[in-house]
């Protein structure tokens, strides 16, 4: 576009050396790093056209554009098409100049440069003298004619003024189309913020699959993915939400949260605030009465306490005019929240073993052909002999009945306090070192520390860590050539550690347990999670005893990009160079797991009648209980055995989990990335975006060689270096005949990624654009244990009706090898194709509209599965149930990549900037999401080992139908308003705005769930449709949170229903096949839909010409709707099968403020 002249005021001798110096600093520091991240841009680019009145190019004008924060200053010429561009500028506010010998000077005072877009400069120039200037107030339409990408800015007056709950920055992404918030704790529930969820999902995407970048460098967590702090709100100038097609400069993830903090400028600015809750101002929980009956009686129950207090303050200032400029910014949070916890626990007669006479829970049916059922009348002699029961047993709440008094779901409560501190704090210098060089330098330091209560009276710690830098040059070659390199750092810390309720006890040693970590942990020590079916355990810190995870992550980035604009062609190129290193534990099962169910009838050869429980004849499946330990006679009448007489006896029927050893792993991996991409101005209002990016992802690697998987074609485990120890009965399970390269996985090095956008403009004011892009995404360093949990590296033990007295065996010389996780070496890297097409169009005042179709699919995406589960498939009976690898036990869990996703969706969005102190953002989304697995939020959900397609359904995050709508409105009153402009109109009604922000969504899906697997270990328990129906049939016309479904349409049998009963008074008998998987699908619920209404009301005291005082109120849920939870689908858990007990936001709260602007 432009012409290839030097800017006349380069000085080669000082720019040389301010160049020389900063490439020497910045590969000095390259050389210090132990690690590097990676980069992508945080700069935009400002175009135009230069035209006459009668609309002829000028050809040869000189455009200045100039920060009007710090007085930097860039310069370009027209063409001969008078078209003209600066690429990488800094996002901010700018003044324009255009000037031409013989026409008069054009000024814009004012024109803003948003966050990866390119800003619209065209100007009209008058004939006149030179030094004649016209101020142009009135802009062309800021409308996308250079790409394609489909997203949305947010700038600084929203991210300061809209209600923001914890003033996570996050939240107002879920202010545009496509995007979902985040799910509490990634289950599928919906979440709040406020509570640290670090995320979002958008557009179909995993919740793995959004990328945060900060200054052009990552931030985020390798772990999940997820982002690795919370900014201060305060420091950021303005964030971009790409969400389709985005530019080849950004890598990994199909769409991109691209933020940029302020900097500072030549006159002195900042902030202070504190912003508080508490309880008084705020509405009880939906499922928290203000009156409770209590022996007959009404008892008062006060709302949990709550506070928290977040206070802060930013400052800028300039160091040396026009030349060196400072800004910081602190925030911190000090916040507890008084937490309901409920449980169900079992009575002390039933954790002896008696069922009691008075319990809430059904005696359950006859069960197989013999028509054998169960009695609350133990056999004669049945003690606690239950050695970890007899420890456990003391510890539980003392509770008399099981009767689920409290939320129908539960018989216990108690409230402790939620934590959630942290300080987090951001420093940013920036240097105009000449006119051709600039630098800058930024820090964030976010250090956070979450407390959560549990139930039994432990509690688990969740400590954040995350710290951020970033060192950033852009220098001027030319007026058309531009160079920009960055080198930044990011650090991740976050590990779960546990405080226990009853201190002082090595517990897995009272308990008896062997060959457990927690029994030489301290870091794991903990009550074992042993469970009666239906019922709360007594285990300090959840069901699965998982022990603690978590890793710390280093790494830092180089990046390199040069633009050059030559005639209609504006060329981009660079690379980008990551070497990551982490340590991460992920120890499991290290406190030892059991659960104990009915026992259930053998499944028996067609038409054989057995004689007993324990008729061995004919068995073609065990089901559970071991033959032989089924039932007892009791005046002569045969029983099964029940769950509260297995656990008292130590007979666990499922989920018998325990393992040995160290999981910790030391992991590195090299990526590259190269980029090209081409603006190019077709003419005719056509403008051609397009680029190839190659990116390539070396395989993890553990440092020691400590990784090993399940070789499916030999049945053998592999290693990557094999054990200098292996016991004597591992030999002929192990492969000594070769080794797997180091990470396993197979490199994949053709990691070419195409995207192509196209924009026209059709007319002044109109622009139909379309894009189509390929984007790799990152594996999340959590399957990394699926290279480490390999016998002798770490030992693994799953076991199946076995009494627990002696568990776990000595894993080196039992005769079941302990089930090694697994990765299948020839992964793919997840890929996602992304296409869209949308149409902007200009309604002048500023108001813009656009109507968009986006559109996904996700290929090899990670998904996992038991790839020892008992051979079957959906719709048939095995005859025989066999497992591929019958020296193993089930829990060959396996990551693989036939992870796959569809989305399509399409929006309408209207969007005014903000004039005359109004603005608004609305949207509404229809859309589709399809998938067989949905990230972290089902990772463990597969249903077959031998078909992933009968998983695909609803994805987690399928939102069918999303609306919008948020902005701000500066009330007409008081001086240099239109109404009441005297002083006491000023001093009541004037200053004030208000900012509503509106979001209705439908529900989410959810998962009918069964109980009583034993098929598989970490898969997905499903259920089938009761004879005669259908999952249409479940859905009621009438629901309510009591009775949001009909679970009598499923049963946990095929050819009988097992569930029955109405609402209140369900019936559930236990599974009678075990090993038999249920046949619908995963997804098959959906829950309720929300309605969120915050608003803000700001009002501004001006003190001084530059001093400002706000008075903020804040209300979350306005209207204080219960905005729910999903209700339970476990149709093995009568009392809570239906309803829904939670919500997943709060009722109505407020949130009081005070901020002093300067």
């Amino acid at each position: 576009m432009q012409n290839r002249t030097w800017q006349k005021n380069w000085r080669p001798t000082a720019d040389r050396a301010s160049f020389l110096v900063t490439t020497f600093f910045l590969v000095f520091l390259s050389l210090l790093s132990p690690a590097c991240f990676g980069q992508a841009s945080s700069s935009s680019d400002i175009s135009g056209k230069v035209t006459d009145p009668t609309g002829a190019a000028i050809a040869g004008a000189t455009i200045h554009l100039i920060n009007n924060g710090t007085g930097a200053e860039r310069t370009a010429t027209s063409n001969d098409q008078g078209d003209w561009s600066i690429p990488n500028v800094p996002p901010t506010n700018y003044k324009l100049r255009v000037e031409k010998q013989g026409f008069k000077a054009a000024q814009v005072p004012s024109i803003d440069v948003e966050i990866g877009k390119t800003a619209n400069g065209s100007v009209v120039l008058n004939v006149g003298e030179v030094t004649e200037t016209v101020e142009v107030n009135t802009l062309p339409p800021q409308l996308q004619t250079q790409e394609a990408t489909v997203g949305q800015v947010i700038d600084t007056k929203q991210i300061n003024d809209l209600p923001l709950n914890g003033r996570n920055v996050l939240q107002l992404a879920t202010l545009a189309p496509g995007v979902s918030p985040p799910q509490a704790g990634q289950t599928g529930s919906p979440g709040q913020f406020g509570t640290r969820q670090l995320y979002i999902t958008v557009d179909g995407g995993r919740g793995s699959s959004t990328n945060y970048v900060l200054d052009g460098t990552y931030v985020r967590s390798v772990r999940f993915n997820n982002m690795s702090l919370q900014p201060n709100t305060d420091t950021l100038q303005e964030f971009n939400l790409l969400r389709s097609t985005f530019s080849t400069e950004y890598g990994q993830g199909q769409a991109v949260v691209s933020m940029v903090t302020k900097s500072g400028t030549n006159r002195i600015h900042g902030s202070g605030y504190e912003f508080a809750r508490n309880a008084v101002f705020d509405a009880r929980n939906y499922f928290a009465p203000a009156y409770s009956t209590i022996g007959g009686a009404q008892v008062f129950n006060p709302k949990p306490d709550f506070y928290r207090h977040q206070f802060g303050g930013t400052v800028g200032f300039p160091v040396i005019k026009d030349h060196v400029f400072m800004f910081g910014g602190y925030e911190g949070q000090r916040s507890q929240r008084g937490t309901l916890l409920t449980a169900l626990f079992p009575t002390q007669n039933e954790l002896n073993g008696t069922w009691d006479a008075t319990s809430s829970q059904a005696l359950p049916g006859p069960s197989g052909p013999g028509g054998f059922g169960y009695s609350k009348t133990n056999p004669a002699g049945l003690t606690v002999t239950n050695k970890v029961a007899q420890v456990l047993n003391p510890t539980y709440p003392v509770v008399t009945s099981d009767a689920v008094s409290i939320l129908g779901t539960a018989n216990y409560q108690r409230t402790a306090p939620f934590q959630d501190n942290y300080d987090q704090y951001t420093i940013r210098g920036d240097w105009t070192m000449s006119h051709n060089s600039s630098l800058f330098g930024r820090y964030v330091n976010f250090d956070s520390f979450q407390a959560n209560p549990q139930v039994i009276g432990s509690t688990q710690t969740n400590p954040l860590i995350g710290r951020n830098a970033v060192l950033g040059n852009t220098y001027l070659i030319n007026s058309n050539i531009v160079n920009e390199a960055r080198i930044g750092w990011n650090e991740f810390y976050n590990i779960g550690l546990g405080v226990l309720a009853i201190p002082g006890t090595n517990w897995a040693a009272a308990e008896g347990l062997n060959n457990i970590t927690a029994l030489t942990s301290a870091r794991q020590n903990g009550r074992a999670a042993f469970t009666i079916q239906n019922f709360t355990s007594a285990a300090d810190f959840g069901p699965n005893a998982a022990g603690d995870q978590g890793g710390h992550e280093n790494v830092i980035s180089i990046g390199d990009s040069v633009s050059d604009v030559i005639g209609k062609h504006t060329l981009k190129a660079g690379f980008q160079y990551q070497n990551r290193r982490l340590w991460q534990i992920a120890d499991n099962g290290s406190r030892g797991a059991a659960t104990f169910d009915n026992c259930t009838s053998a499944t028996y050869a067609a038409g054989y009648i057995p004689t007993s429980p324990d008729d061995p004849n004919n068995v073609t499946a065990t089901g559970n209980c071991p033959i032989g330990q089924k039932g007892y006679q009791l005046n002569g009448t045969y029983y099964f055995y029940n769950k509260f007489q297995n656990y008292a006896r130590g007979m666990c029927t499922s989920g018998c989990n325990g393992n040995a050893g160290n999981s910790l792993g030391h992991y590195r991996d090299n990526t590259y990335g190269a980029f090209f991409n081409d603006i190019w101005q077709i003419g005719h209002g056509l403008t051609l975006n397009a680029g190839m990016r190659w990116e390539y992802n070396s395989p993890w690697v553990e440092q020691n060689g400590l990784e090993g998987t399940l070789d499916p074609g030999s049945g053998l485990i592999t290693f990557v270096k094999i054990p200098t120890v292996i016991p004597a009965a591992y030999t002929k399970y192990i492969d000594f005949s070769r080794t797997y390269s180091p990470g396993i996985v197979q490199p994949k090095r053709l990691g070419f990624m195409p995207r192509m956008g196209v924009a026209w403009e059709a007319r002044s004011g109109t622009v139909i654009r379309a894009g189509f892009g390929i984007y790799f995404e990152n594996l999340n360093t959590n399957e990394l244990q699926f290279t480490r949990y390999a016998a002798p590296l770490y030992f693994q033990q799953s076991f199946t009706n076995v009494f627990t007295n002696g568990l776990y065996p000595d894993p080196t010389t039992n005769t079941q090898i302990p089930s090694p996780f697994s990765i299948r070496p020839e992964n793919s890297r997840p890929l996602t194709q992304e296409w869209n097409l949308s149409l902007q169009q200009d309604l002048g005042q500023g108001l813009v509209l656009e109507m968009a179709y986006t559109g996904s699919n996700t290929h090899h995406s990670w998904k996992r599965y038991d790839q020892n589960m008992y051979i079957q498939y959906p719709f048939q009976i095995p005859t025989t149930f066999v497992r591929p690898y019958p020296q193993f036990g089930n829990g060959v869990l396996t990551s693989s990549t036939f992870g796959s996703a569809s989305f399509n969706g399409g929006s309408i969005k209207i969007e005014k900037r903000a004039r005359n102190g109004f603005y608004y953002l609305g949207s509404y989304q229809w859309s589709k999401n399809l998938d067989n697995f949905s990230g972290e939020a089902g990772a463990n959900d597969s249903s077959y080992a031998t078909t992933m397609a009968f998983d695909r359904s609803y994805s987690n995050f399928d939102t069918r139908s999303r609306a919008v709508i948020s902005g701000g409105y500066e009330l007409p009153f008081g001086k240099g308003k239109s109404l009441l402009q005297g002083p006491i109109g000023t001093v009541l009604l004037g200053g004030w705005s208000l900012q509503p922000a509106v979001q209705l969504r439908s529900g989410y899906p959810f998962n009918i769930a069964g109980s009583g697997c034993t098929f598989a270990s970490y898969n997905g328990c499903r259920v089938f449709l009761a004879p005669g129906r259908t999952v249409a049939s479940s859905y009621k016309s009438d629901r309510s949170i009591s009775n949001w479904f009909d679970p009598t349409a499923f049963s946990q049998d095929p050819a009988v229903a097992t569930f029955s009963g109405t609402p209140g008074a369900y019936v559930s008998q236990p599974r009678p096949r075990p090993n038999l998987q249920g046949w619908v699908t995963r997804n098959a619920g959906r829950g309720p839909g929300t309605t969120s209404f915050d608003l803000s009301a700001i009002k501004n005291f001006k003190i001084r010409e530059r001093l400002t005082t706000q008075f903020r109120a804040e209300a979350y849920n306005i209207l204080n709707h219960g905005i729910f939870s999903n209700p339970s689908g476990a149709i093995g858990t009568p009392t809570s099968v239906g309803k829904i007990t939670g919500t997943s936001m709060d009722n109505r709260s407020i949130q009081l403020a005070v901020k002093v602007l300067w």
